[in-house]
């Protein structure tokens, strides 16, 4: 469940391997994937001379369905749009607290929460050479609400977007959403040079959707500000980056970025091990504990914006005693947590609520409940049902972030059967376990969300009546607790006081979990590595490497 497109069928596409918000993803960025989709020959793409020392090869696992920021959501994509765009704001590093200017110099809050108004970084030139106004950011930004493709939820809250002067833009809200400024650091929000991208078929106008023929021309080239440019692009094979040497931050140290497609963990340790690759972002736990004896080597863990958390349909047709709301109390106390945070691996922790602790309005991991399986135990006679039995559909070919989900739903069918409920594994191929949780047909199952955006209101997905939510039957309308919840969540979103805001996600987090059918299991890290000789290479939840940061010493 991790937001693949991000977003969920009420956003954007969920397809499989593809974006962040997708429950059960099976492969994609920097996942440890285990799984083959199709082999890449293997081949020494940077040799050891001293002009090779500007290319920077890395290795994810990916799938891009587009490269034009109206239309991609894939992770990789993300990765690409924010090399090769800038938005109007961006964060640093691993940040995810603390939005940075980046093409908008600073911006302004009204009294309402209803309009924002972004002062733009004056003589930012398109790498074409066109000067970047405050008319590309309206075009761009329109362009992707008319599109109606995968990232234009990213815009719902958004009534107008005015260019007042050639260095104002101005957003007009429906209704208070301080979370619009982190959602404009994404890279599907990128400012587009709207005269070049116009004249190759880009429109912005009310029926983009049908008129706009932009996205052919935007997958083999860029039309950003970005640090880099699109040189090349072979589908599901390899993308090709050259630096811009007008950027308005200064030309990038790397000359040439190439973004190689190895889905095996193995091939891409081996790789980065004899010198092929600079950094792999889709290694498994035991290659990167290989990889951590190799001098040459620097391997790292970046904990994620993500949360896994284990699910329980509301409908007892399909979960049958499993969504009785003792059981399902007795299912939070009877979880091993120590024993899950072991499988998740290094760097993984405790999530007390549904919020990634990376983000604020995350609760303190130590209100996380403990296992106790004597209360688990009581719980279950009070439910007075006699024996529980249920059944976990999980996705039998996943690994994430290198854990195995065969090895997690193993775990918990252990951990449950210790207070006497027998669950019945379901393991199913990838694209059909996604399936059945979007047809909210799954009857219990586990999985990870990750954030669209740096902000804990992506979080709140799983309420009553949001995204995750309707995937497990679970209606705003099911009790007046849960409309209240639904209420709460609502002013959370809308809270323009941090500190107000913090409590409020805090308040909404504690009564989902004494509700919902909900039961947080970690927040996991990735395992990546590179290449011992570059420095500032860092891995953001949401758009991966900063090229524009690595340098080689």
């Amino acid at each position: 469940m991790s937001q693949q497109s991000r977003g969920g069928p009420a956003h954007g596409t969920e397809g499989l391997p593809i974006t962040r918000r997708t429950m059960l993803r099976v492969v994609g960025q920097g996942m440890g994937v285990a799984a083959a989709s199709r082999l890449v020959p293997i081949r020494r793409v940077r040799a050891a001379s001293a002009a090779d020392r500007g290319t920077l090869v890395m290795a994810p696992s990916f799938v891009i369905r587009s490269l034009d920021p109206g239309h991609a959501l894939e992770p990789v994509a993300e990765m690409i749009c924010h090399a090769a765009y800038d938005s109007l704001v961006t964060f640093d590093g691993e940040d995810l607290q603390t939005p940075k200017p980046s093409l908008a110099t600073a911006w302004k809050a009204s009294g309402d929460g209803r309009t924002y108004t972004f002062t733009l970084r004056p003589n930012v030139t398109f790498a074409s050479g066109n000067p970047m106004t405050s008319a590309d950011v309206k075009w761009s930004l329109e362009r992707v609400i008319n599109l109606k493709s995968n990232p234009t939820f990213f815009l719902d809250g958004v009534e107008a977007v005015e260019a007042p002067t050639p260095q104002t833009v101005v957003l007009r809200l429906k209704t208070p959403q301080p979370s619009i400024v982190p959602i404009l650091s994404s890279g599907s929000l990128a400012v587009l040079d709207s005269k070049f991208v116009t004249e190759h078929g880009g429109d912005a106008g009310p029926d983009a959707k049908t008129k706009d023929q932009a996205e052919a021309y935007l997958n083999s080239h860029s039309a950003g500000t970005g640090a880099f440019t699109l040189d090349s692009y072979i589908p599901n094979q390899e993308v090709v980056l050259v630096r811009n040497r007008q950027h308005w931050r200064g030309a990038a140290q790397m000359e040439r970025i190439v973004i190689r497609n190895i889905p095996e963990a193995s091939t891409q340790a081996l790789q980065l091990e004899r010198g092929d690759l600079d950094i792999a972002t889709g290694l498994g736990r035991d290659n990167a504990q290989t990889l951590r004896r190799v001098p040459s080597i620097t391997v790292r863990s970046s904990r994620v914006a993500t949360s896994f958390v284990f699910m329980i349909n509301e409908d007892p047709e399909l979960s049958g005693q499993l969504s009785n709301p003792k059981v399902i109390q007795a299912i939070r106390y009877a979880l091993d947590y120590d024993g899950l945070l072991t499988i998740a691996g290094p760097g993984a922790v405790r999530m007390a609520g549904v919020i990634p602790n990376s983000l604020p309005g995350a609760l303190d991991p130590h209100e996380a409940v403990r296992t106790d399986r004597e209360k688990a135990r009581a719980l279950l006679k009070e439910a007075g049902l006699g024996a529980v039995t249920g059944k976990l559909m999980y996705s039998s070919d996943a690994t994430a972030y290198g854990i195995q989900y065969s090895v997690v739903a193993q775990k918990i069918q252990a951990d449950l059967a210790a207070v006497g409920i027998t669950i019945e594994l379901n393991g199913l191929p990838g694209a059909l376990s996604l399936q059945q949780y979007r047809d909210a047909k799954a009857p219990a199952l586990f999985g990870g969300y990750a954030a669209d955006y740096p902000d804990a209101s992506d979080f709140l997905v799983y309420l009553p009546g949001r995204l995750v939510g309707k995937r497990m039957r679970w209606p705003a309308s099911a009790s007046p607790a849960a409309k209240e919840l639904a209420q709460w969540g609502d002013d959370a979103e809308a809270e323009g006081d941090p500190r107000k805001r913090v409590a409020l996600l805090e308040k909404v987090q504690r009564r989902l979990l004494e509700i919902g059918p909900y039961a947080p299991l970690f927040q996991p890290a990735l395992p990546w590595a590179h290449r011992a000789d570059l420095r500032g290479v860092t891995f953001h939840s949401v758009w991966g490497v900063d090229f524009h940061a690595v340098r080689r010493t």
